[in-house]
């Protein structure tokens, strides 16, 4: 991989003490909801001063309707009042129309310890899809003293819930003949530990979920009791909008008459999509919930992930081929099987059917090869909308193998140690994409990029070409370097550098008490060929041994061989996916500790007879 390997964080002394956390929300009906907060935190060093910073979403169906903030010295003295005036709004946003803005007010501590209460009030209507979540514990290093979540709603209202690593039970009583309350309240909540390899915050954090089974939002209704009747809604917002002009649908069959197999059509139109549109974020309509017509989409140019999507499916159909609106999430990995929820996915892609294989489509970025399931998505949950409902399925994975790079370098070195350097670099899957940003830039940029991947002093790059593969996850980069100090010169000897690239890895280090199993997100493939021609008049003094290792998550071996004057050195590094016990953590700062002395050694010549 051409990135660092990151070191194990020795976690910070703690940050903050949220002392109290509220959540009160009062339902009246299923169109009008007021939600009341308080927060209450004790700031105890500056790396916790990003919480004193107060932000809350806004919309036209949700108001701020009351404010109020105070900050308190460590002896409980108030030092300020915090007023709503003193709030900001901003509409600034990655998408191009959007019905949410922001209130925000940006404190800065003057002083640590210092205490910090924020109290305000939304009132929203015609929008309640779910109730506010309940996370008290929102990063690293912050502990909880108590936390309470109070939901008053009417009892004809189904209320649905689910919890994540919280050990306490939602409680349910009546309030009163036509009202229900459900309280949740927790305490003494300790910090969670930032650690290297270990699953992201959003899967460790405490939280807890609340939404109606039944709900209506911006004026349509539907059901959450299960993902099957999120899909039949999620349908019926799709219902209509795959109408092309009639120019277009002309156009589509002259395109796909003539082609043999579907999947040649689906190629065509995945190609006219990224020639005939762009990306643009769009936050409209049903909350932003529903997309673009395909007519709109086709007559602007652009769209959004819904409107791109229902697009390319609204086309598709026109030449017989179906395909499924498919919502998924670039964040969150797994869908709560028995919690359906607009809130657990934030982006669109297309399922294709087709008779011998599921192609997925990733609309945003028709530029990505056709079917290639890109890092964002790859092994996430998704829920497949059709008529029928919704259906929970997952996106398939590449194997750890075939996540590949594979490098040739050759190196003709001469007795001062200057080097004249060839590289040719294929890589595939996933780390094809982390070359995808070299297609996209200037020479000078990529020269430099480049320079950061090979690691040869006083290099000057003479040729450098980076081409993508068509139609296949797969990037080839040749280049030609010249190095007036590959290796080091000491009196009669070299010492000549075994590896140019995978340097400057940083080794994790081991500690007591971790708190998390090992979890491997990307597993990939490095394999190196290095040729070294050694300089007449030199002989080898020392060499490298030979490195195999074998672990279960992952293996390595490094082997050179001199053949006359050439050198020969292969190095392969498999890093697999998964999760590991961690009680395999110290094997594991062994292991890249001695694949990253393997890259960083050196072979040492001196001039003698052959």
């Amino acid at each position: 991989m051409v990135y660092t390997l990151l070191t194990l964080s020795v976690a910070d002394a703690q940050k903050a003490v949220i002392e109290e956390s509220v959540v009160d929300v009062e339902c009246m009906s299923p169109t009008h909801v007021v939600q009341h907060f308080r927060e209450v935190t004790t700031i105890l060093s500056e790396q916790g001063a990003s919480l004193a910073t107060f932000v809350c979403s806004c919309s036209k169906n949700d108001k701020l309707t009351g404010f109020k903030g105070v900050v308190s010295d460590a002896t409980g003295r108030v030092i300020r009042k915090l007023k709503e005036s003193e709030l900001q709004k901003t509409e600034y946003s990655p998408y191009l129309a959007i019905d949410d803005y922001r209130m925000f007010l940006d404190y800065t501590p003057p002083v640590y310890p210092i205490t910090i209460s924020y109290e305000w009030t939304i009132e929203s209507r015609d929008n309640l899809i779910e109730f506010p979540r309940f996370c008290p514990q929102t990063d690293y290093d912050i502990s909880v003293k108590k936390a309470s979540y109070r939901l008053k709603a009417p009892k004809s209202m189904n209320v649905r819930y689910a919890l994540q690593h919280i050990d306490k039970e939602v409680t349910v009583s009546d309030l009163s003949s036509t009202t229900q309350l459900l309280t949740l309240e927790v305490s003494d909540m300790p910090i969670i530990k930032q650690e290297t390899y270990s699953r992201p915050f959003r899967e460790r954090m405490p939280m807890a979920w609340f939404a109606p089974t039944d709900f209506v939002y911006y004026g349509t209704r539907g059901s959450l009791g299960s993902w099957a009747d999120y899909g039949r809604w999620e349908y019926s917002l799709i219902q209509g909008q795959d109408v092309l002009p009639d120019a277009v649908r002309r156009e589509l069959h002259q395109l796909t008459d003539t082609m043999k197999t579907d999947r040649e059509k689906v190629e065509a139109l995945y190609k006219r999509l990224e020639k005939t549109t762009r990306y643009v974020a769009i936050l409209l309509g049903i909350g932003g919930q529903k997309p673009a017509p395909a007519a709109s989409v086709s007559k602007s140019g652009y769209g959004d992930c819904k409107g791109l999507s229902n697009y390319m499916r609204a086309m598709l159909k026109e030449v017989g081929i179906a395909s499924n609106y498919t919502t998924i999430s670039t964040d969150n990995r797994r869908f709560m099987p028995d919690f359906a929820s607009v809130g657990q996915m934030n982006h669109v892609i297309l399922q294709v059917p087709l008779a011998n294989d599921t192609l997925w489509l990733e609309c945003t970025n028709p530029q990505l090869p056709l079917g290639y399931v890109h890092d964002d998505i790859a092994g996430h949950d998704a829920i497949e909308v059709s008529e029928q409902g919704g259906r929970l399925v997952r996106l398939p994975v590449y194997a750890d193998s075939t996540n590949l790079m594979r490098t040739s370098i050759t190196i003709d070195m001469n007795a001062e140690g200057a080097a004249d350097m060839t590289v040719c670099q294929h890589t595939f899957n996933q780390q094809y994409e982390d070359h995808i940003p070299l297609l996209k830039m200037d020479e000078k940029d990529r020269q430099k990029v480049f320079l950061r991947m090979v690691h040869v002093p006083q290099a000057e790059v003479n040729m450098l070409k980076v081409s993508q593969v068509p139609s296949a996850a797969q990037i080839t980069l040749d280049a030609k370097v010249r190095s007036n100090k590959y290796a080091t010169q000491t009196g009669q000897r070299l010492f000549v550098p075994v590896c140019p690239i995978h340097q400057g890895y940083t080794v994790p280090q081991s500690s007591d008490g971790r708190q998390e199993d090992i979890w491997m997100n990307h597993g990939y493939l490095d394999e190196d060929d290095i040729t070294l021609t050694i300089p007449e008049g030199y002989v080898i003094e020392a060499r490298p041994k030979d490195v195999s290792m074998e672990y279960p998550f992952a293996t390595f071996s490094s082997t050179l061989q001199v053949v006359g004057n050439t050198i020969h050195v292969k190095n392969r590094l498999l890093k697999r996916s998964g999760t590991f016990d961690k009680s395999l953590f110290p094997q594991l700062a062994e292991f890249f500790s001695t694949v990253s002395n393997a890259y960083s050694q050196k072979i040492v010549l001196k001039k003698g007879k052959q």
